[in-house]
């Protein structure tokens, strides 16, 4: 008996600090993102805009700014013909670091699977990622977007979910990637 209260206070433990370790992991992402959009020259709409002259015919299906070393740099995928392509630009120059085709590494989670689908998705939305970026500006009148992402919402609707800094707030903006409509636009909270 004594075991068995041990394991499962144990494991509620672990069940319980799993959303504080999202919390940090959120916290340390949103941190980076501050120092990355104090050192980047190109705003996410220029990037988005740049990996498309690299990928012609192409659709961008998300975007991100990561601290990378001593720099800064954007990476977008960009889907043509079936292929998740990655453009990584340094957020600086503007200069084409890399563009390579997304590949396979060992076992895929469904999460991932889900995500690949959720951005095959996008590419075929009604509204283009630089719509739903530009949508989120508007919304978000001063703020800077540092990540945007397509997602399937739990009623399966596809959005565009766009983080963006504000002052030194972090907001979320999610548009319905059919319609264009806002569907809402809040505080991420850490």
């Amino acid at each position: 008996m004594k075991a068995a209260t041990i394991a499962l206070v144990s494991m509620l433990l672990a069940v319980g600090s799993t959303p504080i370790r999202a919390d940090e992991d959120e916290a340390k992402e949103h941190a980076d993102a501050k120092i990355a959009l104090g050192k980047a020259k190109l705003t996410m709409e220029q990037a988005v805009a740049a990996a498309l002259k690299q990928i012609p015919g192409g659709k961008a299906v998300e975007a991100e700014l990561e601290l990378e070393g001593d720099g800064v740099e954007f990476e977008v995928e960009v889907i043509s013909g079936g292929k998740h392509m990655e453009v990584t630009l340094d957020a600086i120059s503007g200069k084409v670091k890399s563009v390579k085709e997304e590949g396979k590494e060992g076992e895929e989670d469904e999460d991932e699977d889900e995500d690949e689908q959720a951005e095959s998705d996008a590419a075929m939305a009604k509204i283009t990622l630089s719509q739903a970026i530009a949508t989120a500006l508007k919304q978000v009148p001063g703020g800077k977007a540092f990540e945007a992402e397509a997602e399937r919402e739990d009623d399966n609707k596809l959005v565009f979910e766009i983080e963006l800094l504000s002052g030194d707030k972090v907001m979320e903006v999610e548009i319905d990637a059919m319609t264009g409509k806002v569907l809402e636009v809040e505080e991420e909270k850490e």
